[in-house]
């Protein structure tokens, strides 16, 4: 067990879709005894309702096993580029588990429809909803959770998920690669500001990772396929030292640990967790 994490309150956005980053963060917090908050959008976006999102089953159902094991958990539904939704949601914290003391930032993503494309042929709404769900909303989650710690006095651990995209671009996902770096950027200012009220922010940046956003339909998988010797599978076993695609729990491993005790002197960093897929 890690110390530092059992009966805090933790909030983990993007905690709903299965075989997710999000969702394995949150069991991994709940595993070391945190409170959890489960937040998720739980329903298509309005102005982009075919790009798969997660469910309010989703929603419910981790919560369900979360409950089943013994966490105290609760089920926030919020679109986080909505200031109004984040706001209204941590104050639902607040109320159901206590003060925000952890925060994953996990909600994001990009597809097939919403930014990932040549850039030339991505369009403005498509851009925005990208840099907004990737970057305004861990901003906005950030800012109404810290003004929570400050206000209680608590100090807390804030973790934001980057990419490798966000230090090297990756063509196809040029939207998803900018919100990312600026994700990078972003946790480095929040790091310097608010480290005085005792908040350590840092961010993961996860390499390929095994979740269902990684599927046939993929750009990425099908570019892969048609233009690399071997396909998708030989490049990853060129590009990815370790040789396999990484899971979701080995990246909701390092946000736990930056949320610990051991990460008490760690803060500003963007912590790769690509199977050395990204050294920079």
């Amino acid at each position: 067990m890690l110390s530092g994490i059992a009966d805090k309150v933790a909030v983990v956005t993007g905690a709903a879709r299965p075989r997710s980053i999000g969702r394995a963060t949150a069991q991994r917090l709940a595993a070391e005894g945190a409170k959890v908050a489960c937040l998720d959008i739980a329903r298509p976006y309005e102005d982009f309702p075919d790009y798969a999102v997660a469910s309010s089953d989703d929603l419910d159902q981790i919560v369900e096993e979360l409950r089943a094991g013994g966490t105290e958990a609760i089920a926030v539904r919020a679109d986080v580029s909505d200031e109004d939704q984040v706001r209204a949601a941590v104050e639902q914290v607040s109320a159901e588990l206590g003060p925000a003391e952890l925060v994953a930032n996990v909600a994001g993503g990009s597809g097939a429809g919403m930014g990932a494309a040549p850039l030339i042929a991505v369009t403005k709404p498509e851009f925005e909803r990208v840099l907004q769900v990737n970057l305004v909303g861990t901003w906005l989650v950030s800012r109404a959770c810290a003004e929570v710690m400050i206000e209680h006095g608590s100090g807390g651990r804030i973790v934001n998920t980057s990419s490798q995209a966000g230090k090297v671009g990756w063509p196809m996902i040029g939207a998803y690669s900018a919100a990312k770096a600026g994700v990078i950027g972003l946790t480095q200012v929040m790091a310097k500001e608010w480290a005085t009220s005792g908040i350590l922010v840092n961010a993961v940046c996860p390499g390929t990772v095994d979740t269902d956003l990684l599927n046939p339909d993929n750009l990425f998988v099908d570019l892969m396929e048609s233009a690399q010797p071997g396909g998708f599978s030989g490049w990853v076993d060129r590009e990815i030292p370790v040789g396999r695609l990484q899971r979701a729990d080995e990246v909701a491993s390092v946000i736990a640990f930056l949320m610990s005790d051991d990460a008490s002197y760690v803060t500003g960093e963007a912590v790769n967790v690509s199977g050395g897929q990204t050294m920079a």
